[in-house]
């Protein structure tokens, strides 16, 4: 786990975690603009989710800053038997109820391999099949995309 101010930008939190042979896994298109604080509030979805998960997958507990106090888990049981999670409420509230000011994510290592890749399909219909046959499978890609030529 790291605890990690919120104000962090992406790439820098990715820069950071290298050091220590770590990755968050975390990379939503918006990575180098956005800020972890920001991942939470917006319930952020990442490129690699198939492999890390989206950010409430990574979220072990925050310290979030209202105008009535302060809230931060005092406990990190896994699971939550007597009502709604708070994490829940606070993530996807988009700053409505509060402020994200400290995040402690779960991190994972570097991945030892890295293998970039394209297929190039004759027609998007084609594509669509790939993708339904890749999603039947268990070998996921830590991210797959399909585009077609104006996305590109």
């Amino acid at each position: 786990m790291a605890c990690i101010g919120a104000g962090v930008s992406g790439q820098d939190l990715e820069r950071d975690l290298k050091k220590y042979g770590v990755c968050s896994g975390h990379e939503p298109d918006s990575s180098e603009f956005s800020t972890l604080g920001g991942w939470v509030s917006t319930r952020a979805s990442g490129m690699k989710k198939n492999t890390y998960g989206n950010i409430e997958d990574m979220l072990c507990n925050m310290t979030y800053v209202t105008p009535t106090g302060t809230y931060t888990k005092t406990n990190l049981w896994p699971r939550v038997s007597n009502g709604p999670d708070m994490h829940h409420i606070v993530m996807g509230s988009e700053g409505n109820f509060g402020i994200v000011t400290e995040v402690v994510l779960r991190v994972r290592p570097i991945p030892q391999v890295k293998i970039y890749d394209s297929l190039i399909f004759n027609n998007f219909e084609i594509g669509i099949k790939f993708m339904h046959a890749v999603s039947k499978t268990s070998a996921w890609p830590t991210s797959v995309r399909l585009v077609d030529n104006t996305q590109f």
